[in-house]
């Protein structure tokens, strides 16, 4: 599918859920397989990212509610542990986008694992990591570091582990069958980097997938039925890859990708600003799509973001 024809468009503005086919079109046509073992990473990089941006500038203009579906099936998403059978072992790439999905597809395959099911996850609102946490697991925002220590885990069976890169070891050895948690901070970890100001970064990164998947899935005993998955993804911003629309969003937002307003801060409206999906109840207001804040300070420069409401950043891999 072209980001830009007209069954594209019939297809954005038709009444049926269009979730599942952007989602599908992303796996099958966008980030492939064939596409990463084909392009250099770079290539690989800003091909996808160009493609996603046109498809996202069609729907910020022409199928705007399709941003409300995404939100709505955010927060319709059922518990991780929900979504994982019992006795299972769930690994958490913390970070990884639909980008990646070629790459632990790989990792899986030269492990001798069967795929049973490769689908997609979604973040939470906003798309962070203690956000995801509370709307995914606990019920409250705490960091993924406490989780080997949370006893609303041991209670229900769940042995949780934590790796704070992707060269981290732990023996995983579960006592009694309990269900498996393992958290990975890679590949968030690398975007914190200077290095992370650069399309590159996604490219010097690869080699670390070797070490976190031998760290995390190849540690897991063997019998185990194996989920991976990630809390939230990235969005590029390389060159020409942000929104062209005319948005006062970000000022709004105070050049951050979310916002959390308090009591004595009036809520914006999506009728004060389109570009904005807002939440009352929560009194959150996220960017919707490819528009590009400008922060100050040593983020300023990188060009790998998230915490908004777009593609890249609410959509995650989900492989067993």
């Amino acid at each position: 599918m072209q980001a830009l024809n007209g069954n594209t468009l019939l297809k954005l503005t038709s009444p049926e859920p269009r979730l599942p086919w952007v989602a599908n079109w992303l796996l099958d046509e966008v980030w492939t397989p064939q596409k990463l073992e084909a392009l250099a990473p770079e290539d690989y990089l800003v091909e996808g990212e160009r493609t996603v941006h046109a498809f996202e500038e069609l729907v910020a203009s022409s199928a705007a509610q399709f941003y409300d579906e995404l939100a709505a099936a955010s927060a319709q998403a059922p518990a991780l542990l929900d979504r994982a059978s019992k006795g299972s072992a769930v690994v958490v790439f913390d970070g990884a986008s639909l980008r990646e999905m070629p790459l632990l597809l790989g990792k899986a395959k030269e492990s001798g694992f069967r795929i049973v099911e490769r689908s997609f996850g979604l973040a939470a609102l906003p798309s962070m990591t203690t956000a995801f946490v509370a709307a995914r697991l606990l019920g409250k925002e705490v960091a993924p570091k406490t989780l080997p220590q949370r006893k609303e885990l041991k209670e229900i069976g769940v042995k949780a582990y934590y790796l704070d890169n992707a060269i981290s070891t732990q023996q995983i050895h579960p006592d009694n069958g309990e269900t498996l948690l393992i958290w990975s901070a890679f590949p968030d970890i690398t975007y914190q980097d200077s290095e992370a100001r650069f399309a590159r970064h996604f490219a010097d990164m690869q080699s670390l997938f070797d070490a976190a998947w031998r760290n995390t899935v190849m540690q897991i005993p063997r019998g185990r039925r194996i989920v991976i998955t990630s809390d939230h993804g990235y969005i590029f911003f390389g060159a020409g890859f942000d929104s062209t629309r005319t948005s006062n969003a970000c000022a709004l937002l105070d050049q951050d990708r979310y916002k959390v307003f308090s009591l004595e801060e009036k809520v914006p409206t999506r009728e004060d600003e389109p570009g904005l999906q807002v939440f009352d109840e929560k009194r959150l207001a996220m960017l919707r799509g490819r528009l590009k804040n400008r922060p100050k300070g040593p983020s300023a420069n990188k060009v790998y973001r998230h915490g908004g409401l777009s593609l890249m950043e609410m959509l995650t891999p989900w492989i067993v």
